[in-house]
């Protein structure tokens, strides 16, 4: 089971996306960043959605899977 917290990624949100596969899990979290989040992602450089990614594939390759640091 792979989980990562929206609050991880630096948003002041309780979202929680899980799954088995990490590639539906990156989808949950990405896709909930663009509906809930709009404002703040339409602000973000191609280098900061680039660092976005980077960090929810660090967090979700965490063995443990929990998404914690």
């Amino acid at each position: 089971m792979k989980i990562i917290k929206c609050g991880d990624l630096g948003f002041k949100c309780n979202f929680m996306a899980a799954g088995n596969e990490l590639e539906e899990v990156e989808n949950a979290i990405f896709d909930h960043i663009e509906k809930e989040h709009k404002k703040e992602f339409q602000s973000m450089s191609e280098d900061d959605i680039r660092h976005l990614k980077h960090r929810i594939s660090t967090l979700l390759g965490r063995s443990c899977g929990c998404g914690a640091l």
